[in-house]
This record gives structure tokens, C-alpha cells and sequence, in this order.
């Protein structure tokens, strides 16, 4: 139950898990590119997660009357659009870094399953020191972010939404992955209040929310990742890499509906915000020239918590859709424009 919870409820942020190897493959161009390299690479995913987290939230303006509950199960669908799945190495502003051949446009995570450019590695004295193809990408183009929550009305005219998944631990195979979420929600029908909007043959309500998700995964990147030809190695690992993924995400703004018999059509139109941060802690080995010549992969040369990186949206956010419903339960759907677009549907239990 627990691994399965946890795969299911870390979908998407299981993509940035995977892509460790792909991710660690970019310390082979010293610590500045590759901050470059991992922030052009993964940014799709980023903006997708965003996008997901931020989905879900409602299917209708009306809110419960005092302990009316609903809970409701989704899963979002994010489509990566076409520009997004590759970057152009000339405009990152690499340096120590250049393209050999394969032409300047590299894969991004969600890019095409192949082997990107052939990259030349230098030294600060500007020696050749290797080479590596930039990482392939999954070839997935779309990003699942699944959601539980729960909604009461406490407070007259208002409903309080919570999501919570405590920090969950499964190792699967070498990979040693953690995962924890929260998020709270409050809508509020204002047309309640003002005597002149309470007759309007429809409900509309103000919205606001915040979430976030921790998550992170033990790597092992180590000197046999690169070619040791003719390479000195007195490199010992500590066993402290881990890739961490940190999202914030907000959203508030106006939800419309109007409920036709069994059929409710709800439309929201808003900002939503996302902040997601990629870091990687630790101790890993790099490739560097001494000083009578040579290469090699020392302690003292090697990079430590390499990576910290930093993905910001901020996008004005539509969405519509409709709730079916039916006997003890209702089904909904929805499409929403925010970064990317996305498309969500779920099922919802509770009285109002």
C-alpha cells in the first residue's frame, strides 16, 4: 500500500527522479555549465509540474452549507508543447563548454529517446579534457500530476480545501526516493453577501490556494561514469548525493458556474503562480588536469552540492469544464491554459 501510494502521488516528480543519471551526466562540464545545462534541460517539467499542482482545485463556484464535505480524486495532464522539447546550447551562455558536432539544438527531458550533441569539455587553461553527448530526453510529452483532497464548509459561504501526503520512503532498486505534500484552498461566495447579486441565476465565488511538494532521491554518479582512460582516480565517494526537488505553487482568482439539472458547467479565470527549485547536494567527481600533467579525479578537485537551481512561472490561468452528477458521486472534467496547457478530470463523494 505504501509503495503504491507513493508511486501513484509522485507521478510526475518520479520523471525528475529518473532522470538523475541524465541530470548528474551535465557535472562532467564543471559546476557553471552544468548549472545551465540542468536548468535549460529540465525546465519543461518544471513549468508542467507547476501547472499540474496548481490544477484541480474545484468544480464549481458553489460552496457547502456548514459541515458539507466532498472528496474528490484527480489526475492532471500536461502537455508539453513542441518548442519546449529542445534548447539551443548557443543561447545558455556556456564556457567552458563547446558543441563538436550534432548541430546546436539539444533534447530537453521531454525531447526525443537520443543521444543529444557531442559536447567538448576544457579546462580553465583551455585544455581538451573529454568529451559527452548532452543527455536524452524520456520522449514522454506528457506530465501526470495526481491529486487527493478534501473540502468542508466550516465557515458560512466558505469552503476549506486541504491536500496532505505525509513524507513517504520506497526504495526502488538502487534509487531511494521521499516524498511529502501539503496544500490548503479556501472559496468564498462573496454574491452571498451583496443583496443586489444574490438573485443572479448563477454562482460565482472568489478563490485562493498554496501548495507545495518536497521530494528527493539518493544518486550515485562516481568516477566510472566517465571515460577513465589514461585517468589517475583517488576519488572516494561519501555516499551523500541526493537530487532534491522543492515546488511552491499559488493561485487565486474568480470561478463562475451554473448548475442545469445533473450538469454543472464551472469556468475560473485567475493567476497562478509556481516556484520549483532542483538542487544537488553532495560530493562528485570531476575530471581535472594536474599540475605535471595528466588527468585525474581527486577529493580535493571535486565538485560539492553542485547544483541549486530555480524555475519561476507566473501566467494569467482560464480554465472550463463540467461536473456530471450522478447517484452517490459526481464525474468531472476540465481543460485549463496556464503555462502549458493541461487537461484534468476526476470524481468527487460528499453532500453539499
Amino acid at each position: 500500500m505504501k509503495k503504491s501510494l507513493l508511486l501513484v502521488c509522485a507521478a510526475s516528480l518520479l520523471q525528475f527522479s529518473y532522470a538523475q543519471t541524465n541530470v548528474a551526466e551535465f557535472l562532467k562540464a564543471g559546476q557553471a555549465d552544468a548549472n545551465a545545462l540542468v536548468k535549460a534541460y529540465l525546465n519543461p517539467y518544471a513549468m508542467a509540474l507547476g501547472d499540474g499542482l496548481n490544477n484541480g482545485w474545484y468544480n464549481s463556484a458553489a460552496t457547502h452549507r456548514l459541515f458539507g464535505f466532498d472528496l474528490s480524486i484527480s489526475a492532471s495532464a500536461i502537455q508539453i508543447p513542441g518548442e519546449a522539447k529542445t534548447f539551443d546550447i548557443s543561447k545558455i551562455g556556456l564556457s567552458h563548454i563547446s558543441v563538436v558536432s550534432g548541430g546546436n539544438l539539444a533534447p530537453t527531458i521531454a525531447g526525443a529517446d537520443a543521444p543529444g550533441p557531442l559536447m567538448q569539455i576544457k579546462d580553465a587553461k583551455g585544455k581538451n579534457i573529454g568529451t559527452f553527448n548532452t543527455p536524452n530526453g524520456f520522449g514522454v510529452d506528457i506530465v501526470p500530476v495526481p491529486m487527493a483532497q478534501i473540502g468542508f464548509g466550516l465557515i458560512p459561504n466558505t469552503d476549506i480545501i486541504g491536500r496532505y501526503v505525509p513524507d513517504l520512503s520506497y526504495n526502488y532498486g538502487t534509487n531511494k526516493m521521499k516524498l511529502g505534500s501539503w496544500g490548503i484552498g479556501v472559496k468564498h461566495d462573496f454574491m452571498k453577501w451583496l443583496p443586489f447579486l444574490k438573485s443572479l441565476p448563477f454562482d460565482a465565488s472568489v478563490f485562493g490556494s498554496y501548495s507545495e511538494v518536497n521530494a528527493q532521491n539518493a544518486l550515485s554518479f562516481t568516477p566510472e561514469n566517465y571515460n577513465l582512460n589514461n585517468v589517475v582516480v583517488t576519488f572516494t565517494s561519501d555516499n551523500s548525493q541526493l537530487m532534491k526537488v522543492k515546488s511552491k505553487t499559488s493561485k487565486f482568482g474568480l470561478i463562475v458556474s451554473k448548475k442545469l439539472g445533473v450538469i454543472t458547467f464551472f469556468g475560473g479565470i485567475g493567476q497562478s503562480t509556481s516556484e520549483s527549485g532542483v538542487n544537488l547536494v553532495g560530493k562528485y567527481p570531476v575530471i581535472t588536469t594536474a599540475q605535471g600533467g595528466g588527468q585525474v579525479i581527486t577529493n580535493e578537485a571535486a565538485l560539492i552540492d553542485p547544483i541549486s537551481i530555480q524555475f519561476t512561472s507566473k501566467n494569467i490561468c482560464m480554465d472550463a469544464g463540467l461536473k456530471l452528477k450522478l447517484l452517490f458521486f459526481s464525474i468531472f472534467g476540465t481543460v485549463n491554459k496556464a503555462e502549458y496547457i493541461s487537461f484534468n478530470a476526476g470524481i468527487s463523494f460528499g453532500t453539499r
